[in-house]
């Protein structure tokens, strides 16, 4: 049987961002393969959005009328998640009603057993048990993604990373300061990673593909097959290297104008 390798990629997103709403007090709609996620901030960026999960199902036009009144309810505007060349009912829906496009991210997949990696000289990396090293975290990506404050601060709570099914690293230098981070949650055998991130007095040196590996390793612990996540364009050549493939993209659009 063929493995639909997206299909599974985005079923592992939708469970990230249900997860996350959830364990910080947001709330989470399901509606026939429709995930809709609100958090504690009504930024669209992140913690307000939705992804459909099946082909053509539901409508465009029933997704808008759906979110325009669920979002309004707590005054929340939110970001809509188009898989390239599955969702362009949705994107053509999303352009005539005027959203932001914000930006595009290649899908991609890792299979195959990890192979043994090395930790670059003067830096150490390790697992996130606690507050302080979640704090560690939203240090360490924070300013690479450019991270809005209100989305910096929800995953900045130890809820929010640090759940069943959850794992974080952090790499730090001689002085115990953090300068790279990964995380990953674990759904339908993806270990689904994101917040990777290296600050940039720390780049070129492997960091971001030793926190990759790391925390790769920690969702193949926790039962994962196969890795995945969303390549920004300074990271996309760096996980080729490392032997994720391409398997799609989401094209990403935001209501900033609360309809």
């Amino acid at each position: 049987m063929t493995v639909d390798k997206l299909a599974l990629a985005d079923l592992n997103f939708a469970e990230m961002c249900r997860g996350i709403s959830r364990n910080v007090g947001g709330r989470v709609l399901e509606v026939d393969g429709l995930v809709m996620w609100s958090g504690a901030h009504p930024s669209p960026a992140l913690i307000n959005g939705l992804i459909r999960t099946r082909d053509t199902r539901p409508p465009a036009d029933e997704i808008f009328d759906l979110a325009d009144r669920w979002f309004a309810e707590v005054g929340h505007m939110y970001s809509v998640h188009v898989r390239v060349g599955k969702d362009d009912d949705l994107e053509a829906a999303a352009r005539e009603r005027g959203l932001k496009r914000m930006l595009d991210l290649p899908v991609m997949v890792y299979e195959g057993p990890l192979p043994d990696f090395t930790v670059p000289d003067g830096y150490t990396i390790a697992p996130v048990t606690d507050a302080a090293g979640v704090r560690d975290v939203e240090e360490a990506v924070a300013v690479p993604f450019d991270m809005p404050e209100e989305v910096a601060s929800v995953l900045s709570r130890p809820e929010a990373v640090l759940s069943p099914f959850t794992g974080a690293v952090v790499a730090r230098d001689r002085d115990g300061r953090p300068v790279a981070a990964a995380w990953t949650m674990v759904s339908h055998g993806v270990a689904g990673i994101g917040l990777v991130g290296t600050l940039e007095h720390a780049r070129g040196r492997g960091l971001g593909a030793a926190v990759t590996w790391a925390v790769m390793r920690a969702g193949y612990e926790m039962g994962a097959t196969r890795a995945a996540l969303q390549a920004s364009p300074m990271g996309h050549p760096v996980y080729l290297r490392m032997g994720f493939r391409d398997v799609g993209s989401y094209r990403i659009f935001a209501d900033t104008a609360g309809h």
